[in-house]
């Protein structure tokens, strides 16, 4: 079985304006699309339907109740990108809740879990909305321009430079944010594995029963702070209809 929950830290690090810095543990889940049904525990871990924890295809990629694979397959397909296996790092709702602000999914040949081929890194702002950057993986950070309104504190302007390790025993996910001026914002987790088993996940819960609201809590919380600091506000563009690339 690949699915793995990772327990690990997440920095926030801004030095863009004002200097900010945040850490928090946080558990953060590897789900292996092809392995989601057999992950089914009664009520404690579902797919598509109400549960303690539980996987619902509307929370990612069309957000309409599209099968997450189908959408993945279509978006992979525009890069030329067939018949692949995906892991994907996220968090499943937790008590009914959950807010993804990134999802990365690893993006292998079918039939050889070894070979990665590309990563897909799906960002959601609180609107809302999200974007898919797609990157050909190389094992090399490849700069992004940026194209979703994330933070009332950043404008538009500027790009990113996504850097992940593959989801094996460790995980290491870093995500720098450039302007003209140089790096503005790093945000980073990295956290080790344990295998998605029932006595894991009822420990994880029973550790973390509100890790999903309190993402969603932390980020008004830092808005705050960063409001109280004065920072300037960048209100947020019209999103334009085109949502990966």
């Amino acid at each position: 079985m690949n699915s793995t929950i990772y327990r690990g830290l997440v920095v926030h690090h801004r030095t863009g304006g004002v200097e900010h810095r945040f850490t928090h543990r946080l558990p953060w889940f590897l789900f292996d699309l092809e392995e989601l049904e057999n992950l089914r525990v009664g009520r404690l871990f579902t797919v598509n339907k109400p549960g303690i924890v539980s996987f619902y295809d509307e929370d990612h990629g069309a957000q309409d109740g599209t099968p997450y694979r189908q959408w993945l397959d279509h978006l992979l397909a525009q890069q030329g990108l067939r018949n692949l296996r995906y892991k994907v790092i996220c968090m499943p709702r937790i008590f009914g809740y959950v807010f993804n602000p990134i999802s990365i999914a690893y993006c292998y040949e079918h039939g050889d879990s070894q070979t990665l081929t590309a990563v897909l890194y799906e960002v959601h702002n609180t609107f809302g909305e999200s974007y898919a950057y797609i990157q050909k993986y190389d094992g090399h950070d490849v700069p992004t321009t940026k194209r979703l309104h994330v933070s009332p504190f950043f404008s538009m302007s500027g790009h990113y430079e996504f850097s992940v390790t593959e989801p094996h025993h460790d995980l290491n996910v870093a995500i720098r944010y450039f302007d003209d001026e140089g790096s503005i914002l790093f945000a980073g987790f990295k956290g080790t594995g344990i295998p998605f088993t029932k006595p894991n996940l009822v420990k994880t819960v029973v550790q973390a029963p509100l890790a999903t609201l309190g993402i969603t809590l932390d980020i008004h919380w830092q808005a705050l702070r960063l409001w109280l600091k004065g920072l300037r506000i960048y209100h947020k563009p019209k999103q334009q209809e085109v949502q990966h690339g």
